[in-house]
């Protein structure tokens, strides 16, 4: 019973695909390729909220960073020193990040005052004034950490190590090199744990030492920033801002979720589109425009080709879209939407055969419709008599595909609408419940105008079906264009009120899960949607992400919550000077009062951006006797 259903079922989509025009899309759509379909513009609020979002991921990431054993042999075959085991022992996060952008296309980071302390095994020799072996543990503690970096963006091919820029790579993503970097430490503490003599020998010549420490961590953190941006990130870059799935730029749930009826087993936009379209699309994100800076304002325009399996291929391109005039607004972000997006959406999703949708008696809704008897309800044989009188006690099923890419287009008319345009067939077939057979071959050509509201995470609105046309290409019933332009009146009116339903619910905004909307402003133009928002980031969400993409290198250790709970700083304190707090089987037989003797204890990092208890400089160790 099956296996008929199924080789008719693909024999009637041979059909549609032979009954396809030659063009496979609207002419209105044609434009030169390589033109951007998105232009994005970040306003100075975006700016110093980003900057802000950006400061507390990055207090969230450095404590994970992973410090390399440390070499250093001393000139003159004084000895060698080696650390090993390096791990943070001290943060406190930056007083302040900043990020600012000028003309022509400058970009500028500072962040100020973040304290660091890192600790790790010492051993090797030195034989300076005598010989000494290298015990203990060494401690390097850094205050008031600042770093200025500067940047530009361009296109031009990548200058040299000397110069940070933010460019368009090979692939379209950003590239990003050095222009120049300075960091200052205003002070840096050394000392030896358990370290015996050497220890004793850092103790007196502790402010040499220091400020030695000082000069190599100055020029050391710049060139690992520089580095880490000029090598790293621009791999990181070139996987991340490429092309991704639309279920990880989007969520799909909201739309696959989407009902065009509001009872249980009605048509839905998977139905339509089919389950997995958005795991098969993907979207481009390419770079089409070099970057463009001003003062404290980015702008950046985006392929935003959407295509199946990002093989791209659109034949047409987006339509010309620029910024009128140099703009401010209070918004955070303001973004320029074309509708080149959709267009190309529904153009790969036409070229792969799943712009289609197959009704039958089971479908819900519509299922009273589909027969040819009508028994105290209304049915299409009220319309077409002859299909009673033909194939009476017949069920209909109905076969819509379209034969060319429906068009998308956002016009300013009438307060701003979205006009779609769609031209398909509708194969009729009428079944007994053994064969099934075609009765009728419709063509049909619709025109819709969308109004939307959106409002928060939610988009409503109305649809007007402003052409519905029905006309007959072959059939083995006659049907009068009378009758078709009933069936066209009826259908239409169906159609209409499914989508009116659905848009008066309202469904979810497809957003990535990091990003929420607020103060949203949609003005829909020729070609174009304008929208003025301000964002909000999901911090802990982003971090997580940012710890997967742009900090997963062997520069960052693994991300355990357990074990930042566990992140140890060692902190000096001085045990308080009562005996009582000895224990009883720990004093000597004749009891002395021991004196108070500074200790070493764990203090829990419980914040990893900021550290709870303050900052205690250590004392030095004496030696205390008996007498």
């Amino acid at each position: 019973m099956m296996r008929p259903l199924i080789v008719l079922s693909f024999a009637s989509l041979l059909q549609l695909a032979y009954l396809a025009p030659e063009r496979d899309y609207h002419p209105l759509l044609d434009a030169p390729p390589h033109l951007p379909g998105v232009r994005l513009r970040v306003f100075p609020s975006g700016i110093s909220y980003l900057s802000q979002v950006a400061s507390n991921i990055l207090a969230d990431q450095l404590p994970r960073i992973v410090i390399p054993d440390v070499e250093h042999r001393l000139p003159g075959d004084q000895g060698a020193i080696y650390i090993s085991r390096i791990k943070i022992s001290r943060f406190r996060r930056a007083e302040s990040n900043d990020v600012s952008t000028s003309a022509p296309n400058r970009i500028s980071w500072t962040m100020k005052n973040l304290d660091l302390g890192f600790i790790g095994d010492l051993s090797g020799a030195v034989n300076i004034v005598v010989p000494l072996n290298l015990t203990g543990q060494a401690e390097v503690q850094a205050e008031g950490l600042s770093v200025h970096l500067d940047s530009s963006a361009s296109c031009h091919s990548r200058l040299s190590k000397e110069i940070k820029d933010i460019e368009r790579g090979v692939n379209g993503s950003a590239h990003v090199s050095t222009i120049s970097c300075h960091s200052t430490i205003r002070a840096v503490d050394v000392i030896n744990h358990n370290g015996g003599l050497f220890g004793l020998a850092v103790t007196v010549f502790k402010q040499g030492v220091s400020d030695n420490v000082r000069l190599l961590l100055q020029g050391l953190i710049c060139k690992k920033v520089r580095k880490y941006l000029d090598e790293d990130l621009n791999q990181k870059l070139a996987e991340v801002q490429t092309r991704s799935p639309l279920t990880e730029a989007i969520e799909a749930n909201a739309i696959r979720s989407t009902r065009l009826t509001s009872s249980s087993g009605g048509i839905t936009l998977g139905s339509i589109m089919g389950k997995s379209f958005s795991k098969d699309f993907y979207i481009d994100f390419r770079l089409r425009e070099d970057p463009h800076c001003s003062m404290n304002t980015v702008d950046l325009a985006c392929a935003g080709e959407i295509s199946y399996k990002g093989e791209g291929g659109t034949p047409f391109g987006p339509p010309p879209i620029q910024w009128l005039h140099p703009q401010t607004d209070s918004h955070m972000i303001m973004l320029q939407i074309s509708d080149y997006l959709p267009n190309s959406l529904f153009y790969h999703a036409h070229k792969q055969r799943l712009i289609r949708l197959h009704l039958t008696p089971a479908t819900e809704g519509v299922s009273q419709f589909l027969r040819t008897s009508c028994e105290g309800s209304f049915c299409l044989a009220d319309l077409v008599p002859q299909l009673a009188e033909t194939y009476p006690n017949h069920t209909l099923e109905l076969s819509l595909a379209a034969t060319r890419a429906p068009a998308i287009l956002f016009s300013e008319k009438k307060g701003g609408v979205i006009s779609v345009n769609l031209g398909g067939v509708i194969v009729v077939f009428v079944s007994d419940g053994f064969r099934r057979k075609q009765a009728a071959v419709l063509d049909m050509d619709v025109v819709a105008d969308a109004k939307l509201n959106l409002q928060n995470h939610n988009v409503s609105g109305s649809v007007e079906l402003t052409k519905f046309e029905l006309t007959s290409r072959t059939a083995a019933v006659k049907i009068s264009q009378e009758e078709l332009s009933d069936i066209a009146i009826l259908v239409s009116q169906m159609v209409e009120n499914m989508i009116n339903e659905m848009l008066a619910n309202g469904f979810p905004l497809p957003l990535p899960h990091v990003l929420g909307l607020k103060n949203v402003s949609v003005d829909i133009l020729t070609r174009r949607i304008l929208i003025r928002t301000d964002v909000e980031m999901d911090e802990k969400r982003l971090s997580r992400l940012a710890a997967k993409t742009l900090f997963n290198g062997p520069q960052f250790s693994v991300q355990d919550e357990n074990a930042f709970k566990g992140f140890e700083r060692i902190t000096p304190v001085t045990r308080p000077p009562s005996h009582e707090l000895v224990p009883v089987s720990a004093r000597p037989a004749e009891h002395v009062p021991i004196r108070p003797e500074p200790v070493l204890r764990p203090v829990f990092y419980r914040n990893r951006r900021y550290i709870a208890p303050p900052y205690v400089r250590p004392l030095r160790r004496r030696a205390y006797s008996n007498n």
